[in-house]
């Protein structure tokens, strides 16, 4: 081979190399171009899309834009806000969350945002972290409030949780915390005259393998489990529930709860049940004093429409909600509670003239207001143990 033809090579070489270097550098400028055009359009989408203000898959009010100031820049709350008010109101979020599990479980992850993938399609939250601190704080402003009214029988409902009573569904890598022990040390913090303490983690246990007592889809427990602690709660307040009939109608079939949402899994549907005595229709009058309006229902039909339908139960969550019933009985009933009350209160109807739900969270005025406008025989604080432990809304209700 002749030095002509080894120049020809090399040149023919050096070319290809070239080629292949321009053709590598195109692409790379390809992907970046387009890699900017997805962020460029999903920034204009962001940018022109409303905020939103409450997330129905998540039950929850989202985040709004945070105000800036220079006391929240220097401290850092800014860039907080603000990063909790990107995720909140990124678009196609929810389309995100689905995919994100749905190569999560392809990996054999069995967690997402909280909640556990369990066996037979349960999703289980997680328990929320029991702190002695605020235990103390909430259990000391409820004894402030039992203390001022001593003659009322009064009751503390806390339910465990679905990771308590169906814990053999959990993953196996799963600790939890051991509810029944928090329950006791509750119980010993409260005290009061004419106070009874009801822990229904036994009768729930007992009863857990005959009916399904919490949602697959959701944290709340079912109209079946509100129903196994209603008749204790009857038995401890010896009400006259042999009088009373009970019917358990289906409303819906296709639930999907928050717990879903959160985890983006759609596989399994809930059915929800509502529980009534009997004949009980237009033997009660329901007052929303915030919203100025009454209804003769203790349901809100419209919410099986909606994305979270356990707001068929008293329409969702309010400040302050009035029962008055035709019942004979001359008792009358307050309950502070959280979203698990609300399944419950048409069975407890037939045995108060009178029933007041007052919801903390939503409160933006003291209960002692609302014990100076009544003179209640009987008072039931009604959670579930998460709620409970995290809601420092109860102390400021109870005005301590």
């Amino acid at each position: 081979m002749n030095i002509n033809e080894n120049e020809n090579i090399l040149y023919s070489d050096r070319e290809t190399e070239e080629k292949k270097k321009n053709k590598g550098n195109r692409m790379f400028v390809s992907l970046v171009v387009c890699f900017c055009l997805i962020i460029g359009g999903v920034s204009i989408l962001n940018f022109i899309v409303p905020d939103g203000e409450f997330s129905e898959s998540e039950n929850r009010v989202l985040a709004s834009m945070p105000r800036l100031t220079l006391s929240a820049i220097v401290d850092g709350s800014f860039m907080k806000s603000y990063e909790t008010y990107l995720s909140d109101q990124f678009v196609f979020r929810d389309k995100i969350i689905s995919v994100k599990t749905f190569f999560d479980r392809l990996s054999g992850l069995k967690e997402e945002n909280g909640v556990y993938i369990s066996k037979q399609g349960y999703l289980i939250e997680k328990q929320t972290a029991y702190s002695t601190k605020k235990v103390k704080a909430i259990t000391k402003s409820m004894n402030e409030f039992f203390k001022k009214n001593p003659y009322s029988a009064k009751a503390v409902l806390l339910s465990p949780n679905s990771s308590c009573i169906y814990s053999d569904k959990l993953p196996s890598f799963v600790e939890v915390h051991d509810q029944q022990r928090q329950l006791k040390a509750i119980k010993n913090k409260l005290k009061g005259e004419n106070l009874t303490f009801i822990n229904i983690r036994k009768t729930l246990l007992e009863s857990k393998d005959e009916t399904q007592l919490f949602y697959r889809t959701d944290h709340h427990w079912t109209t079946r489990g509100a129903y196994e602690a209603f008749k204790v709660l009857a038995k401890k307040w010896e009400l006259d529930t042999e009088k009373v009939k009970y019917q358990f109608l289906t409303v819906s079939t296709d639930f999907e709860g928050t717990l879903a949402s959160k985890t983006g899994i759609h596989s399994v549907k809930d059915r929800i049940e509502v529980c009534v005595p009997q004949n009980s229709k237009g033997t009660y009058v329901v007052t929303y004093e915030s919203e100025e309006r009454q209804t003769a229902t203790l349901f809100d039909d419209s919410k099986l429409r909606n994305k979270n339908q356990y707001e068929l139960f008293l329409g969702g969550n309010y400040d302050k909600v009035i029962i008055d019933t035709v019942s004979e009985s001359r008792a009358s009933l307050l309950i502070v509670k959280d979203s698990y009350a609300n399944c419950m209160i048409p069975m407890l109807t037939p045995y108060f003239a009178k029933i007041v739900v007052v919801d903390p969270r939503y409160m933006t005025d003291t209960i002692d207001t609302v014990m100076e406008e009544n003179n209640f025989s009987h008072i039931l604080f009604l959670y579930n143990l998460n709620t409970f432990l995290e809601d420092s809304s109860i102390v400021n209700a109870l005005g301590q």
